[in-house]
């Protein structure tokens, strides 16, 4: 398959999975009240994917960008696993949270890319992984007051 065939159905596969996030996240409540609602930041992360993935669908058909790397088979299946990983996630959600759903995404998305884990670089990733939803709670959740998408542990 033509590396141009690829882009195109991944820039379909993308809008498809934007329009479902931002369908999904007006279940959640944009606003509520004066403050943004659970699914607020969620939706324009729908939006922004709709939109990127319709630029690189239009890139596409009118030759803008010549890709001139075929895919490898590694390549490939690191891709597909990301890909994987991220649709994971937004299934979950309601199940684990976001908050603990993104650590768990950062693991997978990390033993995607290097299923290999020196004890140095398992440290890091663990350590963004705890250490980027704790951000974001304190952040969204404390600071700014937004609600937050939580799952059946509470968090």
């Amino acid at each position: 398959m033509a590396t141009k065939t690829l882009d195109r159905i991944f820039a379909i596969g993308t809008g498809a999975l934007g329009i479902y996030v931002v369908w999904n996240a007006l279940g959640y409540g944009y606003m509520r009240g004066v403050v943004p609602g659970a699914g607020f930041f969620p939706f324009w992360v729908g939006v922004g994917l709709i939109a990127l993935s319709i630029g690189n669908f239009a890139r596409s058909l009118r030759g803008i960008e010549v890709i001139n790397t075929a895919f490898d088979m590694a390549g490939a299946v690191k891709a597909l696993g990301i890909v994987a990983a991220t649709v994971a996630l937004i299934l979950t959600a309601p199940f684990f949270g976001l908050l603990l759903g993104s650590g768990l995404f950062i693991l997978a998305t990390a033993f995607v890319i290097r299923p290999r884990w020196t004890p140095v670089f398992a440290a890091r990733i663990v350590t963004v992984a705890i250490g980027f939803p704790l951000f974001a709670h304190f952040l969204f959740g404390v600071y700014l007051r937004v609600p937050i998408v939580e799952g059946v542990f509470g968090f």
